[in-house]
């Protein structure tokens, strides 16, 4: 079994662009998926918790620390710090991800860099606006990529491939160390 990382690690990409990897509490993560009148129905839901559909595909609709991807036309997937309640939701299967998937932040002026070296996507602030995301594969595991933020980049990674991919990603840095947590 591989060693896990200990997290955070900081380095700097080979353009000498600081980036810090961390791997952030996920909380809950939650699937709605629905047939027919989806839109209508999951935007009834998300309504009751205080949330909206995105407007896009490719758009991430954030309210605080919770996060709202449409990841597909019958498909949204809801990252919240606390439960939230859809037992009220009609026509809509909801699934409970959150030990699914492992959440990671790639932090620092070289962290778009480091994800297009790594991704086959072009993650500059030009091509990925803040507030949009995208679902691709990084070493054939597919992964969602959200851009919350200027110099930030969250990804959803499957849990079984958590310590392998944030190896690969660690591997792309020079000059790596792990750093000290906040909470120490």
């Amino acid at each position: 079994m591989a060693n896990r990382l200990e997290l955070p690690v900081g380095g700097a990409t080979s353009h000498d662009r600081d980036v810090t990897i961390n791997e952030i509490e996920l909380g809950y993560l939650t699937q709605l998926a629905g047939w027919g009148k989806f839109d209508e129905r999951a935007n009834e839901a998300l309504r009751a918790v205080g949330l909206a559909l995105p407007d896009g595909y490719r758009l991430s609709v954030h309210r605080g620390s919770t996060t709202v991807w449409r990841i597909a036309p019958d498909r949204v997937l809801v990252r919240s710090d606390t439960a939230l309640s859809f037992e009220s939701a009609t026509d809509l299967a909801v699934l409970d991800l959150s030990d699914s998937r492992v959440f990671l932040m790639l932090e620092g002026p070289g962290a778009s860099g480091l994800l297009s070296r790594v991704a086959s996507l072009d993650f500059s602030d030009i091509a990925f606006d803040i507030g949009s995301f995208a679902q691709t594969a990084i070493h054939h595991v597919s992964v969602l990529i959200d851009h919350p933020g200027p110099d930030q980049f969250a990804i959803l990674i499957p849990t079984t491939y958590a310590t392998s991919l944030t190896s690969y990603f660690a591997d792309h840095l020079i000059g790596r160390v792990a750093t000290k947590s906040g909470n120490d």
